[in-house]
């Protein structure tokens, strides 16, 4: 970790929906002599900068002792009640702006210096994600989310939320310090968590075909999915196949490999165990780590989310044995001869190949999987108990999408129908490169 990384705080979310009065009120909460507050701003327009009534000004009036902001067409970083004297001609990237506020704080250290950034949702680091008002456009989050808060809830209330989110900024700064590096580093988490795809299913509902080799809208599967994990992983293993194996139709390494450290092909270690093999053969690759085990037919992974709970993994480090999000979808009920349409049930789903594990479950699955082969017998969420399981609870989820788009397999000829029109008309699945 440099030691010029301060901790960063982003706050997010859609075009007038709250983000400059939430970080006012943190500075002024977060604000004491022993430390340095940089409030930093991404704006798509300037008319003017360094003048009273801008965004900056009121961050210095609530207590900043840094301000910047950064526009296509410039960038500039103050003391507050100070001119501007860094300036750039150009548009600054958040790591830029943050080395130049540093240089005002020069010889405080960095662990003494708190950046809260406007905007900026493009970058990795924790956010607290504003929600849209009412009648206004949503914007999901783009990265790791610390806490959410809304300016709808009142005046009064508002303050209290944005006090609780103040002390959860306190109590984590060693987590957000530690980030912050990860950051600089190139790969946020990835350095404590390992990606494993378990990409041994057969597709029988689709005719037996190969679902790791499949093409999804004109790409194989295997490329559409390592593209993903590319960018935020040190270390992807693939199990369920040999080294070597389907070679051809995986994904082309001249398009995916320069993105990581190492890939790898692992057979499972107990053949026809199932997906609890697979997760059994990744831990024990895994040498201790954590590990975020995929499901080689998800066609539409988010990196958005995928970074959250890389996130929320070293967040909750020492505290879980699973990471295991869960929702649900409402389906409305048959009305019946009666004419009248019931009241809408709703379906709970738990997702375990899209999970994180921690060390312990290793030995846990050895004791659960036979050493003999064949199927365990044990659905998967029956297997974790005994287990410290955390669930990311369906709020956090839909900050990233629907949990129907982000969590579909091709089991079926319509899954596949439904990933290829909704790749047709989005961004869903594509590769994310955060920048630094």
């Amino acid at each position: 970790m440099s030691e010029r990384t301060p901790p960063v705080v982003l706050i997010t979310g859609a075009k007038d929906c709250g983000k400059t009065t939430l970080v006012v009120d943190l500075v002024r909460q977060l604000a004491r002599p022993d430390r340095a507050i940089v409030a930093l701003k991404r704006a798509t327009a300037v008319d003017r900068v360094d003048q009273p009534g801008t965004d900056t000004e009121r961050f210095a009036e609530a207590g900043a002792t840094i301000i910047g902001l950064t526009w296509p067409g410039g960038t500039y970083v103050a003391g507050a009640g100070q001119p501007a004297s860094e300036r750039l001609e150009r548009h600054a990237t958040l790591a830029e702006l943050v080395d130049l506020a540093l240089d005002f704080v020069r010889p405080r250290p960095p662990s003494d210096v708190v950046v809260l950034a406007e905007g900026f949702s493009d970058s990795p680091h924790p956010r607290i994600h504003v929600h849209s008002r009412p009648g206004h456009p949503v914007r999901g989050a783009a990265g790791p989310v610390l806490d959410t808060w809304s300016l709808e809830e009142g005046e009064g209330e508002a303050g209290r939320t944005s006090s609780r989110i103040a002390r959860l900024i306190d109590g984590n700064l060693p987590l957000l310090t530690r980030w912050a590096g990860e950051v600089r580093s190139g790969k946020p988490g990835g350095r404590l968590t390992v990606a494993a795809v378990l990409a041994g299913g057969r597709g029988r509902r689709l005719g037996g075909r190969d679902k790791w080799t499949i093409s999804v809208a004109g790409r194989p599967q295997s490329e559409r999915c390592l593209e993903v994990l590319g960018p935020l992983f040190d270390t992807v293993l693939v199990v369920g196949r040999a080294p070597g194996e389907g070679r051809a139709h995986d994904a082309d390494p001249r398009r995916v490999s320069s993105s990581f450290a190492s890939i790898r092909a692992l057979p499972d270690l107990v053949p026809g165990s199932g997906p609890l093999g697979g997760l059994l053969t990744a831990l024990s690759a895994s040498h201790g780590r954590h590990v975020l085990a995929f499901a080689g037919d998800m066609p539409l992974l988010s990196p958005a989310f995928i970074l959250h709970l890389l996130f929320a993994a070293e967040r909750y480090a020492g505290r879980f044995d699973v990471l295991l999000p869960r929702w649900s979808a409402e389906a409305v009920a048959d009305c019946g001869r009666s004419g009248q349409t019931a009241a809408p049930a709703r379906t709970a789903y738990a997702e375990p190949l899209h999970a994180v594990y921690g060390p312990r479950c290793r030995d846990h699955l050895q004791t659960l999987v036979p050493s003999t082969g064949g199927p365990a017998g044990l659905r998967m969420t029956e297997a974790m108990r005994g287990l410290e399981v955390v669930d990311i609870p369906e709020t956090d989820i839909r900050l990233f999408g629907d949990p129907a788009d982000l969590f579909l397999n091709l089991n079926a000829a319509e899954d596949l129908a439904r990933a290829e029109r909704i790749l047709s008309t989005s961004l869903a699945g594509t590769t994310t490169h955060f920048p630094k």
